[in-house]
């Protein structure tokens, strides 16, 4: 019974790390070890999203223990009334922000309403080490209010299509496959090893 006992709290133990390391590699986008691009080493999940998006880099920054990298963008479509903005960032990849609706960003100081945003604007953005998102700050200042955007790839250009307000397919944020069904697999496999060894157990002390 002892060993049944033991075989089931390592397999929850393992379950249990994995479980937290999965989870740890799926809400990184990058990590860095300094202040500049060249310190920064983004995820697969990033860099399978968006191939470019380390020469796009401008400036890391560090805010309260956690690192930050800028970019810069041009916007270049706007629909639904502002809840998908499709912008194109130097140097890297297209991708959409999804606001909700009623949403006014942090653009050069000022709150600007997501319907208010027009075909051309540029903005600037930070993706935190933590997330695949892109924040937008009040102001410099290390108290400055902060804004989570989530963001999903933009599907790719078609000629013609760059008019503001036109109907786009909804965003989807990106997923990520999960190690969890091999854990439990193995989990499985740990404790029908545990009872097995149980029996013979009981079998050798019956004799």
């Amino acid at each position: 019974m002892r060993v049944c006992t033991t075989m089931i709290v390592g397999a929850a133990a393992a379950v249990a790390c994995a479980t937290a390391f999965a989870q740890d590699r799926t809400s990184r986008a990058f990590t860095a070890t300094g202040a500049s691009c060249s310190q920064v080493t983004w995820s697969e999940e990033s860099l399978a999203l968006y191939p470019r998006i380390a020469s796009a880099c401008e400036e890391v920054m560090q805010r309260d223990g956690k690192y930050y990298v800028r970019f810069s963008g041009e916007v270049q479509r706007v629909a639904d009334r502002g809840r998908s903005v499709t912008i194109n960032f130097r140097d890297g990849d297209r991708l959409m922000l999804t606001p909700p609706e009623n949403m006014a960003l942090f653009i050069n100081g000022r709150r600007t309403p997501v319907t208010g945003l027009q075909v051309g604007d540029q903005l600037r953005f930070y993706v935190p080490q933590d997330q695949l998102a892109a924040s937008f700050f009040e102001s410099e200042a290390p108290t400055a209010q902060v804004q989570v955007v989530p963001i999903a790839p933009a599907a790719p250009a078609e000629p013609g299509l760059l008019a503001q307000n036109q109907p786009a397919p909804g965003a989807r944020l990106p997923r990520t496959a999960s190690p969890l069904p091999l854990v439990g697999v193995v989990a499985l496999a740990l404790l029908a090893l545990g009872s097995t060894l149980t029996v013979r157990r009981w079998t050798r002390h019956s004799r």
